[in-house]
């Protein structure tokens, strides 16, 4: 078994190497441009039209340099300048109280006059601070009493403290002085100076600009305009003209047609190779991710990989050869149809527009037949893609045809085409929805017989009672059989109610009991003689008997080749829920012998919790179902009330929480469980007997 699944892993590698190597071959083939046998000073004999947009370097070259040169030199704040001033203004002001104090004898007389001290001020200013008071100044800063001085203290220390958090420069310091001494309160009388013009003197001196020119970070800025020019260059857009007849080829023209690859050279364009290669692997892994995450089921097995890879391959070697007809013959809506159908809208959808993408180097990266190939994409993947069976295969083609046709027709006229290009575009595009459609419809029989997947037909096939299962269920298991054919309806409803997958719910059904083949007479609806082999078996033998089913049921799926939608409900329609009865029984004898109350893990289901919509319904169809056989309820009042009781404990053991249903789900499952009992508790009119009365 481990060998096996080495085997599938590394051929699923190999293939998937293989189809990396074949699309980008073929996407790098179907990329190469016309090219000219050109150089500079040749007269072009032609227009030479740029096939895609491309940078203009010399242009785009000359605004980088222009923007780096406008950028202003960068200031910063200096955090020692802005300390430094602070500390100057503390320093000042311990000077000042020094010599007021010093002058100042024990019985309070002054030792020198005013005039002596304040040129001692001035002089001790101008050699500690470099600058000089005037006579006014520092005689006000002597002579003034202790709260003035305070206060000027104060009302500078705190302006400047406001001033140096910010970064100013030489004129942004003085607009701020300024601004900020107007606001000091004038106080005392007899002033040489007022106290505005004392602080805004001592601001002035004392504080330096703390931007300083920071030429890292100058350089940085710079190089960051530079970056941004050449970031967003100057584009020459595809469809305009290059050269023009009878044009001289120049340096800059010459360099835009090498730039645009149109220069015949006997080079190799690796570089044309490395970008298609990145770009394709890109684009695969990122399939591939959506694949493992979405599709797993399709990983693990190899013929639907492979046919799936086939019809995703088909389209892309097509383009190559189509895109020179004109660039709106798309045949991405083949792999779109084919996903869609097998692998559900969604897959459709996602799958088709990865493979746009991967084409759309060949087609020059167009943008009608980007705009026209996702319209078309969606709405042929959500017309195959969909359940209802609504639609067939006439209106699929008829729709995809006319959606296509009507977003060529939509982006002409934004583009404002001539006439002619829109008729012209308006017929390709019909063309390629119809035809990509019509053999996508014609490769599905192919497609099946290539992989083991389920679409309607293959489902419809397995409804049919002659199926070598479905017969051997009837013969070997008719309660089972009857049972399957009551939860399919249950199933069938429920899931056609809430918009999942009915029919896919309906043939799971059918199937989900098929485990009980390998011991039929052990389940309760297969038993008419009225002996219960169960009550000659322990009940743990008898719980490992029922929680078997399943995994048995999944080996009898696989062996009849089973679609693997189909084994995942067989597989997931008892989740890990418990066999009570056996339970309850195990427990009973326990306690009347005296011994441990048994593991419940004994009893319980050892398959994985339903992981679809279609899973969850044919879960609780399935329970509902054997509940009301066992019960006997024919009320729907009363069935009702059972329903809402075994979905809450569904609920409750957490059975449901991966299988996408919401509550408002649950509860159409359970209104069309209801109406499909309604005609099953219906009681039909008698008729009479016509046979005489006998006396």
């Amino acid at each position: 078994m481990k060998i096996t699944r080495n085997i599938s892993r590394l051929l699923t590698i190999i293939i998937f190497a293989v189809l990396s190597l074949s699309v980008i071959g073929l996407v790098y083939s179907g990329s190469l441009p016309v090219r000219y046998a050109l150089s500079v000073g040749v007269v072009s004999t032609r227009d030479i039209i740029a096939p895609r947009a491309v940078i203009d370097k010399t242009e785009t070259q000359s605004r980088a340099e222009e923007s780096r040169n406008s950028v202003a030199p960068v200031y910063v704040r200096s955090e020692t300048i802005s300390a430094k001033g602070s500390a100057d203004i503390t320093e000042f002001f311990s000077l000042c109280n020094q010599i007021r104090n010093d002058n100042v004898n024990e019985n309070g007389t002054v030792k020198e006059t005013y005039t002596a001290v304040s040129n001692n001020l001035i002089g001790q200013v101008q050699s500690t601070f470099g600058f000089t008071l005037t006579n006014d100044e520092a005689f006000q800063l002597i002579t003034s009493d202790s709260s003035l001085l305070d206060y000027i203290q104060s009302q500078t220390a705190s302006d400047a403290s406001l001033i140096l958090k910010d970064k100013v420069d030489d004129a942004g310091l003085k607009a701020r002085i300024s601004e900020l001494s107007s606001q000091v309160t004038e106080t005392g009388t007899n002033l040489y100076v007022s106290s505005k013009s004392l602080v805004q003197a001592l601001l002035t001196n004392l504080l330096k600009p703390n931007a300083v020119y920071d030429e890292t970070a100058t350089n940085a800025a710079r190089q960051s305009a530079y970056n941004a020019a050449i970031n967003d260059p100057v584009m020459i857009e595809k469809g305009s003209r290059i050269v023009s007849y009878g044009d001289v080829i120049t340096d800059a023209s010459y360099q835009t047609l090498k730039d645009l690859d149109l220069i015949e050279t006997n080079d190799f364009d690796y570089t044309l190779l490395l970008g298609i290669a990145v770009y394709v692997l890109f684009l695969l892994t990122v399939l591939v991710i959506y694949v493992k995450r979405f599709e797993s089921e399709l990983m693990k097995n190899f013929r639907d990989l492979s046919a799936l890879l086939l019809c995703f391959i088909v389209p892309i070697l097509c383009s190559v050869y189509l895109s020179d007809f004109s660039n709106l013959i798309t045949p991405v809506f083949f792999t779109a149809v084919i996903s869609a159908t097998y692998l559900g809208a969604q897959s459709g959808i996602l799958v088709s527009i990865l493979q746009m993408l991967i084409i759309l180097p060949i087609y020059n990266f167009d943008i009608e037949f980007v705009f026209v190939s996702i319209a078309g994409i969606f709405v042929s993947s959500m017309i195959a893609g969909q359940r209802s069976r609504k639609y067939n295969s006439a209106s699929l083609i008829l729709l995809t045809a006319l959606t296509c046709s009507a977003s060529a027709l939509a982006i002409n006229l934004v583009m404002k085409s001539s006439r002619t290009d829109a008729f012209v575009s308006i017929v390709w595009a019909i063309i390629a929805g119809s035809v990509s459609v019509i053999a996508a419809i014609g490769f599905m029989p192919i497609f099946e017989l290539i992989s083991n997947t389920v679409s309607p037909v293959r489902l419809i096939d397995l409804s049919q009672p002659g199926n070598p299962l479905l017969k051997r269920l009837f013969v070997e298991a008719p309660g089972t059989s009857q049972h399957s054919m009551m939860v399919a309806n249950l199933a069938d409803s429920a899931a056609e109610a809430i918009g999942a997958n009915a029919l896919l719910a309906k043939v799971g059904a059918y199937y989900h009991d098929i485990g009980k083949l390998e011991k039929p007479q052990f389940f309760t609806e297969n038993q008419q003689d009225g002996k219960n082999p169960h009550d000659l078996l322990p009940p743990e033998e008898s719980a490992a008997i029922i929680t078997a089913h399943p995994d048995q049921g999944v080996r009898l799926a696989r062996r009849y080749r089973l679609p693997a939608p189909i084994v995942r409900i067989i597989q997931e329609h008892h989740g890990s829920t418990f066999q009570a009865y056996f339970y309850h029984k195990a427990k009973t004898t326990a306690a009347e012998k005296g011994l441990p109350e048994p593991p419940m893990s004994n009893f319980r289901y050892r398959c994985s919790i339903p992981t679809s919509r279609e899973s969850a319904v044919v879960m609780l169809a399935d329970t509902c179902e054997a509940a009301i056989k066992s019960t006997g309820i024919t009320s729907l009042d009363a069935a009702e009330e059972l329903f809402r009781k075994l979905i809450k404990q569904k609920i409750d053991q957490d059975q449901l929480i991966y299988s996408g249903l919401s509550f408002n789900d649950v509860e159409l499952i359970i209104r069309s469980f209801l109406q499909v009992y309604a005609g099953f508790f219906h009681e039909r009119v008698k008729y009479p007997d016509d046979s005489p009365v006998r006396k």
